[in-house]
């Protein structure tokens, strides 16, 4: 599976904002465009595996000072659900 999970790390590393928002909009997650540029530049910026549950957390504690606490525990919990349902 460490190939798909290349795959997975590699399409988030180039996301663009739209995608971002598009991604996040069935989930309820809404992000205006700027929070959406900055998380974006941070997920490049950081260039985490996501993959790794340390990382994963230090970076979650920097998207708090973007969408802050609320928004990003819903997007914590997203990102755990499609972990475990594909057991990646």
């Amino acid at each position: 599976m460490k190939w798909l999970q290349a795959f997975i790390n590699t399409k988030l590393h180039t996301l663009t904002a739209e995608e971002l928002r598009r991604y996040a909009a069935p989930f309820d997650l809404t992000l205006t465009v700027n929070e959406s540029e900055t998380l974006v530049n941070l997920i490049r910026k950081e260039r985490i595996d996501f993959f790794n549950e340390k990382e994963r957390a230090v970076f979650f504690k920097k998207v708090e000072k973007v969408i802050g606490v609320q928004r990003t525990r819903k997007l914590e919990t997203i990102v755990q659900t499609f972990l475990h349902e594909n057991k990646l």
